[in-house]
């Protein structure tokens, strides 16, 4: 997975002159923008794959899809110096530009955010992040917003997990149900949902590939709520008559606590053919949850793509998902497990590591 980015010259060179700003077109400052939106918006740990461990032990290798030049870029001190210089002399001059009151405010404020991002994730407050994964050509635009002091706002952060199984899905689309047509409406049902990249990401492979969907992204939190349908309206302004994309409040421990005879509104009331998580089990609580949620709306021939960091501040919350999806009869079970290997920060650290179960009715 990678940002969206087509060029791969230095801002010095890339970016047009500010000498004259009444003679530069508004598409051409927007363009200077986006690229060094793309350059510069914080990376998201852990998103860079490297390979796969399947069950039998063998190691799939994974296409790299950020280039190390680009990588060199990123952390030239000058070329950053550049842009900061370049953005800032436009943040203060864009009322030069030949353009419509509308138009220059939307560059201002957009050359501000660059800024920001600019300083690193620190500095950065509401980042929007253009992805683009080679494989597909499928592209996602999604809003960030700041972190507060509460969990009410970690599900509106994109993190590096949403980021793998985005990028696994828009790879191998064929692995997630994603390939073939069928008379019958694919249902997609995503949960802890936050930014909405996995779910955005299946609803465009499906819409794309002209498969008649419908994709439920859900999250319990009110702030990441509203940001998962600013994020939906933003990717989805023309959807076709065969694709639906809608988010919606599910909290997993109310709904595991109601009877299995319970009934609910759509589009809750029929089961779902392919549900969804990443980097969602933090809690003890949440496996006994979630496998409550599933044995209420996973379908029998359907199946839970699970993906979780092994984090060693986590492992006991992450070790609750083998005790929890047994071969009890009592609600689906894991079916097999991955291992997924993702890039450090830095090349003295560690591997990150993240495990991948495929869950379901036996």
């Amino acid at each position: 997975m990678t940002s969206k980015m087509s060029h791969t010259q230095p801002p010095s060179l890339f970016l047009p002159s500010l000498r004259n700003l009444a003679a530069i077109s508004p598409s051409d400052v927007s363009r200077g923008i986006t690229y060094l939106r793309s350059l510069y918006t914080p990376r998201i740990r852990g998103s860079k794959i490297l390979g796969r461990i399947t069950p039998d032990g063998s190691t799939i290798s994974w296409p790299s899809s950020s280039p190390e030049d680009l990588d060199a870029l990123v952390g030239d001190e000058f070329e950053r110096g550049y842009s900061i210089r370049w953005l800032t002399y436009l943040a203060h001059n864009a009322t030069q530009i030949q353009a419509s009151a509308e138009e220059i405010a939307v560059i201002i404020d957009s050359a501000a955010a660059v800024l920001a991002n600019c300083g690193g994730p620190a500095s950065a407050g509401v980042l929007i992040r253009t992805i683009v994964f080679p494989a597909s050509g499928i592209e996602v635009t999604l809003q960030d917003i700041p972190l507060d002091n509460g969990m009410a706002s970690v599900g509106a952060q994109t993190w590096g997990g949403a980021f793998v199984l985005a990028e696994m899905i828009a790879t191998h689309p064929e692995e997630f149900q994603l390939h073939k047509k069928s008379q019958s409406t694919l249902r997609v049902l995503e949960l802890g949902s936050g930014t909405g990249l996995v779910g955005i990401t299946v609803a465009k492979i499906a819409n794309h590939l002209d498969l008649p969907t419908r994709v439920v992204c859900t999250d319990a939190y009110p702030p990441a709520l509203h940001n998962l349908a600013t994020n939906i309206s933003a990717n989805f302004d023309n959807i076709s008559g065969t694709l639906s994309v809608e988010s919606l409040a599910l909290d997993w421990s109310i709904m595991a606590n109601k009877p299995l005879t319970a009934l609910f509104p759509p589009p809750l009331d029929i089961a779902f053919d392919i549900i969804l998580g990443a980097d969602i089990i933090y809690e003890a609580e949440h496996a006994l949850w979630i496998r409550k949620v599933l044995t209420r709306f996973l379908r029998r021939n359907g199946l839970f793509h699970l993906l979780v960091p092994l984090r060693p501040t986590h492992a006991a919350e992450s070790g609750t998902i083998e005790m929890v999806f047994i071969a009890d009869g009592q609600g689906p079970e894991i079916l097999s497990k991955e291992t997924i290997l993702c890039a450090p920060e830095k090349p003295s650290e560690e591997e990150i590591v993240y495990a991948y179960y495929r869950i379901g009715w036996q």
